[in-house]
């Protein structure tokens, strides 16, 4: 969980450890906010929270 987002970190073989990085930054620029719940052996939940906008 600590490493969760930052660049170049990757438990894949072929990853570039941007993907999550870039999503997070993305939200970001939106003024969104990620939240990130994880139990062990249950799963991870990824909460992404945008704000409401007029069309």
């Amino acid at each position: 969980m600590n490493t969760l987002g930052e660049p170049f970190y990757t438990t894949k073989e072929k990853g570039t450890g941007l993907g999550l990085m870039t999503s997070f930054k993305i939200i970001e620029n939106h003024s969104g906010l990620v939240k990130v719940n994880s139990e062990v052996n249950k799963g991870t939940v990824f909460e992404n929270i945008l704000p409401k906008t007029q069309a």
